[in-house]
């Protein structure tokens, strides 16, 4: 562990960090807490449902930045669904002192959109570029249909677009 946490980030100064001390372990049972105090390094937190597993990860994150033990930028959490990735950032808001707008915390499509965004040139993308769904899709397979004249009866544009996924 860094040796240079000042007291104001849970630790004495040219200590180790008090973990008894930091108001972020309170309430922690003893195996979150240990979750929590892991080296920084990739951890993987396996628990049951209502376990707090979303408590531990984000208190985790606090930790790891507030002790210093790794910067904003080095912070990956990866969630499944837009509400977990929603809460995580409220809670982290509300234990660090400064935005974490900027923390790479999100679900897979949507880090992997705002890498896109980010590196839209080394990707080979026009900086404008867009993501659709299947509906939005549909719609740009049924515009064109009709732009260009097709039978929608024989070509379908659920069919056609079928057919474009089929051949990425």
């Amino acid at each position: 562990m860094n040796s240079s946490i000042p007291e104001a980030f849970g630790g004495p100064l040219g200590g180790a960090p008090s973990e008894k001390a930091n108001p972020l372990l309170a309430g922690l049972n003893e195996p979150q807490r240990a979750a929590v105090c892991l080296p920084p390094e990739h951890a993987l937190i396996l628990a049951g449902a209502g376990s707090g597993k979303t408590r531990v990860l984000t208190t985790r994150i606090a930790w790891l930045l507030q002790t210093r033990q790794v910067s904003p930028q080095g912070v990956l959490a990866v969630t499944f669904t837009n509400k977990a990735a929603r809460e995580m950032l409220t809670r982290l808001s509300a234990m660090v002192p400064f935005n974490v707008r900027n923390l790479w915390v999100g679900t897979f499509h949507g880090l992997c959109h705002r890498l896109l965004r980010t590196h839209w040139r080394a990707a080979r993308l026009p900086e404008t570029f867009q993501i659709l769904d299947t509906g939005d899709q549909q719609a740009a397979i049924k515009r064109l249909i009709k732009a260009m004249g097709v039978d929608e009866e024989r070509f379908p544009a659920r069919d056609m677009m079928y057919a474009i996924n089929a051949l990425k």
